[in-house]
């Protein structure tokens, strides 16, 4: 049997006294107050209600104590799923609450099945919750993986893969809530009967049923949007490789979670899939340390304001192929700024972006320096 929550019962009980001017009592079905607009009053018992609760029935009080504890108004079962869940009892003489009485009883029910149906989903996000952190674990426990995955009613045999989202912004401060995040992909994804999905520490893991690629990438490009639009901040998405049963799971969250860094940095798209990295797929595997010691060689003479600067004059200069003019042209400067720039660029590190092996450097340079565990990098001299 469905037990009432004194802390939901008072919400009730709160909530039907902002309709009507009464004193409101909400009682377990033993009979006993749990909830009321007089807190005296909370925690004695009252045998009329106890009756109600038995009678199925509505039990009119016709005067103070004519059951024990009980003061003049009416008592109502509250049913849910035709079992009698609690009692509302409105307090006052019978002419002036009985036409209340069916409209109290059914807005109860109303509040008892929300507040159910809210309890039950977060009960199940929960269980989604563990699910995935077992099918991601390295040390999974195979027999609580198998129960979460039957109370779930998920088949783990069926091919998936493993998507990861976070916003571009590291230490981006969410103007919204965690539910807000929840509801955004929950809207795009409950289509999805094969698919399941977390939310924590602004990061989405979605276990994603096989999809065609280009299928994928437009409902994830799409939840980017949604999610950019809702939090005014760039968020992006990495796929792992799609792989026949749950076990390969772990390696595609490992994919993923590549992928979507790359794509951080890819200033085309937010949507980035770990089948379609090349060079950066070599350069994920690098020892952080040699990361470390060749981004720091390369821009030792530039501080971080200088190679965040420096980082987009390269990346425009390479979406537009070298054009000193369209690059000039996309960051709104003349094309002698421009050319200046790669010039100052050329000067504080030894490496000339025209030249192409130097460019390459620089380039590989850049995008190691976004990894993640890759800081310190330090030093002087302003961008003119």
């Amino acid at each position: 049997m469905m037990e009432l929550e004194p802390q939901i019962a008072t919400q009730i009980v709160k909530n039907l006294k902002e309709i009507i001017h009464f004193e409101i009592n909400l009682f377990d079905t033993t009979g006993t107050i749990i909830a009321s607009t007089d807190e005296v009053r909370v925690g004695t018992s009252h045998s009329g209600a106890l009756k109600a609760a038995r009678m199925k029935e509505t039990l009119t009080i016709e005067y103070d104590n004519q059951f024990e504890g009980a003061r003049k108004g009416i008592n109502l079962p509250v049913l849910f799923n035709d079992e009698v869940v609690a009692i509302i009892g409105i307090t006052g003489e019978k002419a002036e609450v009985e036409p209340f009485g069916n409209i109290i009883k059914k807005m109860t029910e109303i509040l008892i099945r929300e507040n159910w149906v809210q309890i039950t989903h977060f009960n199940q996000q929960l269980n989604y919750n563990n699910l995935i952190s077992m099918l991601l674990s390295k040390t999974r426990d195979e027999s609580l993986t198998a129960y979460l995955a039957s109370i779930l009613e998920i088949d783990l045999k069926k091919p998936r893969c493993v998507v990861t989202g976070f916003f571009e912004i590291d230490d981006h401060k969410q103007n919204g809530n965690h539910e807000d995040l929840t509801h955004i992909v929950d809207r795009r994804l409950n289509h999805y009967t094969n698919s399941f999905y977390t939310v924590s520490n602004q990061m989405v893991t979605i276990i994603m049923e096989k999809l065609e690629s280009t299928q994928l990438t437009f409902l994830l490009e799409a939840l980017a949007k949604d999610i950019t639009d809702r939090y005014h901040t760039p968020f992006v998405f990495g796929i792992g490789s799609c792989v026949d049963d749950y076990k390969g799971l772990a390696a595609s969250s490992e994919e993923a979670k590549i992928a979507a860094s790359w794509a951080k940095q890819d200033m085309t798209t937010q949507v980035k899939n770990f089948s379609d990295l090349n060079v950066e797929f070599i350069l994920s595997a690098i020892d952080p340390e040699y990361i470390q010691r060749f981004v720091s060689h390369i821009f030792q003479n530039l501080n971080e304001g200088e190679i965040d600067t420096f980082d987009e004059l390269l990346q425009v200069y390479t979406k537009h192929n070298g054009s000193i003019s369209r690059g000039a042209e996309e960051l709104f400067i003349h094309k002698n700024t421009f050319q200046n720039k790669l010039n100052r660029l050329h000067t504080l590190t030894g490496l000339n972006p025209r030249n192409m092996k130097d460019y390459v450097t620089l380039a590989i340079a850049f995008q190691l320096r976004k990894l993640p565990n890759v800081t310190g990098i330090s030093g002087s001299g302003e961008v003119n």
